[in-house]
């Protein structure tokens, strides 16, 4: 998919819903505490665990757009005679070009503290050479001395707070592109899009959704028989929750989640209905790909976690056994 787009996928959706599909291009937010970047594209320089990349993590096709950055805590860095490496580490990593120490926990950084080993310092590009050796995010504890450690890519000199994102949030600029345009087709299909649209004074909704219709055959990403196969859309052609399958409404889609009285939380974001991956993220997999998204209700994602549909659905079966209630199983 590499011709370029006559129109943009946010035409004629009502405000709210064109930025929630613009939204699905960033990867999750990451608190300051985290080596990970917040709410940035999904191309971005990825971290990749020392674990991972010694059972050989497998790369995207076209690898990483903007790089990798491998991470290994100080226990499996260092030798018995620190600042030396482990001569268990693989080859092709070599420390401030596409490797770094991270440092999150007290007793990492007092037994292995980079302050006393030379040329130590921490890193500041995501591009090699790396600037640094080290990353460093230590919590701070009771005791009056230990204040938080936050060292490496923490400001603007090294583009902003985080090193990287989470390898399994991966997706190349060209899929980010398709999923954005699938979704926007979707968005078309849910239960009164046209009355927000035109509540909101889009003039001829119609008429953009068959232009984003159009554009998205054009693109590959309008097979309808696949997106039912998939649990996005059902029989009828409308967007459907994967994992309850019941229709998305439109407003679901721009509407906040309900707050339990005296539990609410300021400034809550989360809406009633949002981005469902069909398989779930997985570090190897790029599951961020066309025909592997939809809309799906906050409650039914939240059951999902990182389960994906069907080990999701034997974990409901079991709650139902256990509770006492009939299952009635469709045949096929």
């Amino acid at each position: 998919m590499s011709k370029k787009s006559k129109i943009s996928y946010k035409l004629g959706l009502p405000a709210a819903i064109a930025r929630k599909v613009e939204k699905t291009g960033q990867t999750r937010g990451a608190e300051k505490d985290t080596i990970y970047q917040n709410r940035v594209n999904r191309n971005n320089t990825v971290i990749i665990p020392l674990s991972s990349w010694t059972l050989g993590i497998a790369f995207p096709d076209k690898g990483f757009e903007n790089g990798y950055i491998v991470i290994a805590d100080p226990e499996n860095y260092f030798s018995d005679t620190p600042p030396s490496a482990s001569s268990s580490l693989p080859n092709n990593l070599t420390i401030g070009e596409n490797l770094l120490v991270y440092y999150e926990t007290r007793q990492q950084w007092n037994s292995y503290n980079p302050n006393q080993y030379k040329d130590w310092q921490s890193a500041t590009s995501r591009k090699s050479p790396l600037g640094g050796k080290y990353v460093a995010r230590v919590p701070d504890t009771t005791s009056q001395d230990d204040s938080f450690i936050r060292q490496g890519y923490i400001d603007s000199n090294s583009g902003g707070q985080g090193a990287g994102i989470r390898v399994y949030e991966y997706a190349s600029s060209e899929e980010i592109k398709a999923t954005r345009y699938q979704l926007s087709f979707l968005a078309w299909r849910t239960e009164g899009i046209m009355d927000i649209a035109r509540d909101e004074g889009i003039e001829n909704p119609d008429e953009c959704k068959q232009k984003i219709d159009k554009e998205c055959e054009d693109l590959g990403v309008a097979d309808l028989k696949l997106l039912e196969e998939h649990r996005i859309i059902d029989s009828q052609q409308r967007a459907i929750c994967p994992l309850c399958l019941k229709p998305i409404l439109a407003q679901e889609l721009a509407s906040r989640v309900e707050q339990a009285e005296g539990r609410n939380v300021p400034d809550l974001t989360v809406t009633t209905a949002n981005l469902f991956h069909i398989r779930e993220l997985r570090a190897g997999e790029y599951n961020h790909c066309s025909y592997n998204l939809g809309w799906g209700h906050h409650h039914c994602n939240a059951a999902a976690r990182d389960w994906g549909i069907e080990r999701t659905l034997s974990w409901m079966e079991e709650i139902l056994r256990n509770n006492g209630r009939k299952i009635e199983l469709m045949q096929n």
